[in-house]
This record gives structure tokens, C-alpha cells and sequence, in this order.
């Protein structure tokens, strides 16, 4: 096995850079096809792209799936991004160098690692495992249950999720559960308010009562995971000083710890909103992780950096379905999500080498 170069890297990089895949927008499946060609000259011995529907944004996403042998490892990378915003220098879709990083939509979050990997196979030969290529973490991530649904996955027994984790390992993190609350009533003049329906009120009515649930679990949980990061993250109504709301719309979020259920936490913010006569709605509502055994990725990351992470993964998702994983990428989360984000050189080279080794089946 050779080392993977960053000349080889970078020249995998640069193309996926430039695929428009921001979520909601982008076009994912153009991106999908292109790693599956890319993949094809690797020789899997089976090779999977399907399209799957979503119910957010737009209509479809895809995955590719390359399999080598009877896979017992899985390396997993989402190739959409997040929307650029503002405050780029230059065009978010073009991959620039200034020093040590380089600077492009997604080279932290987190097509880094897959040019990663598309490097390293080209240096090893692939033994019982799998690459996945998949779309749609960023705006609802339901590409993943889909996979694992239609069984592509039976059979793989530990995963590398791919997540700009500084080259450390990430081995737990938070749940997520994200609501929207509305209301309605009549409207009406504002001198009217004591005997007409209030939506805006019971808005941050509701907001309140959440509120101090969060505070009364500071202490739930244990550290780095205390408390269950309450957020009232946005209400709105469509009235003025003087004018009752016809309407109002309340979002509220919340990261359950590691251990903890998400779906009783949902329950319980349920029972909150029942006197408020709250259409509900739950956005998300994804499970908190926790590696299962994490002394199985020795021989890959052996003295390696072991970390608990701030943020959601996939990674959930396959622990959920039976599947020992952990969370490792090059890049870093402070420049994940923003403009100019970068990844540094050496951090590609580092997580290169350690996809490679298990990619030829050190794990299996």
C-alpha cells in the first residue's frame, strides 16, 4: 500500500466542488453519477445507484454503492452542502488554494473525505468493503433510512461516517428533534383582545412552558452531554401593535443526549402544547449516538484522538440499525457552514491514509 498524495486528492476534490449539490437546490443526482463513474474504474464487484424520493426541497436524491468482497466495513460521505450565503471572496463551486487550505463549498462538510477515498482506492486493493456515497444529510437526511431499508446494508457490521472531525475519532453525540407549532384564530382589532383568540400569545405561551421544561434538565444527562439544549428558535405572526394575528408559527429544537429517547422527548413537548390547541408538527426527530465498541477501529486508528462531538450524524442512523460505527473526517467543524470554508492539505493526507488501511480490509 502506498501513500495517498495530495496532488491525487485535490484532483478528486476539485470536480466534486464543483457539483452543484447545496440542498434544497442542487442537483445531487448529477453528483451521484459522477462518483458512480469514478467509482466504476475501481472494479467494485457490484455497483448500486438508485434515486430516492424526499419529501423537502427538491423532489429527489440518489446514493451510490460500491462493494468489494462480502463487506463488513462500510465508509459512508453525504455530498450535498449547505446553501453558500453570503460572504464568499470567490466562487463558492471553485476549488481555490491559499497556503495550506483549500477553500470551496463542501471541502470541510464534507467532500474532502470522499476525494479522500477515491484517492486511497486507488492505492490499495479494496478486501469485504463497502463505500456509500450519499445525498440529503443537510436537509432532513432521507437517504439513509431508505438504504438501509431496501437492505443494501444487511450483512456490514462496523461504519466510518464521515464528518469533519479534525482526524479525530468521534465515538457519541446528541439526538436531534426539531417542531413547528401553529396557531390560528379570527384576527381582529386589537381592542378586541380580551375576548378573541390570541395565536400569538399562545405562541410564546408555549415557548415559555418549553422553555422552562429545558431549564428544569439542566443537570439531566452526564458531561460533555448535561442538559437537553433547549432552543425557541423562531415565532412569528402575522399581526401589529393593533392588530390581532390570524396566525402564528412557533419553532422549537432540542439535542437529547446520548442514552436518552427522543421520541418521549417529543411526547413530552406534545403534552406541553395540548392546552394551547397547537397544530403540530414534528421536522425531525433523529436519536442520540453512541459507539458500541469502539476498541473494534484499532487497527485503523490506533492512537488516534478519541472525541465526543457537538453535532448530529448519520452515524445515528446505522448504530440504530445494528451497525458499530464511528465518525471521523478531515476538516474542521469551525469552518464547517460558513464562507470561505476550507480544509488544510495535511488533514486530507491524514484521513487518506487511514480510509486506505480500511479500505483493504484491516477491519474485517
Amino acid at each position: 500500500m502506498s501513500d495517498v498524495t495530495l496532488t491525487v486528492i485535490i484532483d478528486q476534490l476539485r470536480p466534486l466542488i464543483a457539483f452543484d449539490t447545496r440542498n434544497g437546490t442542487g442537483d445531487e443526482v448529477a453528483c451521484v453519477k459522477h462518483l458512480r463513474d469514478v467509482l466504476a474504474g475501481f472494479r467494485p464487484d457490484k455497483l448500486i445507484m438508485e434515486n430516492v424520493p424526499r419529501s423537502r426541497g427538491k423532489s429527489d436524491s440518489a446514493f451510490v454503492l460500491a462493494i468489494w468482497g462480502e463487506p463488513k466495513t462500510l465508509l459512508n460521505v453525504h455530498i450535498d452542502t449547505v446553501p453558500s450565503g453570503d460572504g464568499w471572496s470567490d466562487d463558492p463551486l471553485k476549488l481555490r488554494q491559499e497556503g495550506e487550505r483549500w477553500i470551496g463549498l463542501g471541502t470541510s462538510d464534507i467532500k474532502g473525505a470522499a476525494a479522500c477515498i477515491l484517492a486511497a482506492l486507488g492505492t490499495v486493493t479494496p478486501r469485504d468493503v463497502a463505500v456509500l456515497l450519499s445525498g440529503d444529510e443537510e436537509h432532513g437526511s432521507e437517504i439513509m433510512p431508505e438504504v438501509i431499508a431496501r437492505g443494501h446494508l444487511n450483512g456490514v457490521a462496523r461504519a466510518i461516517v464521515c464528518e469533519p472531525t479534525s482526524c479525530s475519532v468521534g465515538r457519541a453525540h446528541r439526538g436531534m428533534l426539531a417542531i413547528r407549532a401553529d396557531f390560528t384564530g379570527p384576527g381582529g382589532h386589537s381592542s378586541l383582545s380580551d375576548s378573541i383568540e390570541k395565536p400569538l400569545l399562545k405562541a410564546a405561551q408555549l415557548a415559555a412552558d418549553i422553555g422552562a421544561y429545558g431549564i428544569a434538565n439542566l443537570e439531566f444527562g452526564s458531561a460533555p452531554y448535561k442538559g437537553l439544549c433547549v432552543n425557541i428558535g423562531d415565532i412569528k405572526g402575522d399581526g401589529a401593535y393593533n392588530v390581532i394575528p390570524t396566525s402564528a408559527s412557533l419553532w422549537v429544537s432540542m439535542r437529547p443526549p446520548p442514552g436518552d429517547d427522543v421520541y418521549a422527548r417529543e411526547a413530552a413537548l406534545y403534552r406541553l402544547a395540548g392546552p394551547y390547541d397547537a397544530q403540530m408538527d414534528t421536522i425531525v426527530a433523529f436519536e442520540p449516538f453512541a459507539t458500541r465498541d469502539i476498541t473494534a477501529f484499532t487497527d485503523v486508528f490506533k492512537n488516534v484522538e478519541i472525541v465526543d462531538l457537538p453535532y448530529w450524524t448519520e452515524a445515528a442512523m446505522l448504530s440504530k440499525a445494528g451497525v458499530n460505527t464511528v465518525v471521523y473526517g478531515p476538516g474542521n467543524l469551525e469552518q464547517a457552514h460558513r464562507p470561505n470554508e476550507y480544509v488544510e492539505g495535511a488533514q486530507l493526507v491524514t484521513a487518506a491514509a487511514h480510509y486506505a488501511r480500511a479500505l483493504s480490509g484491516e477491519l474485517s
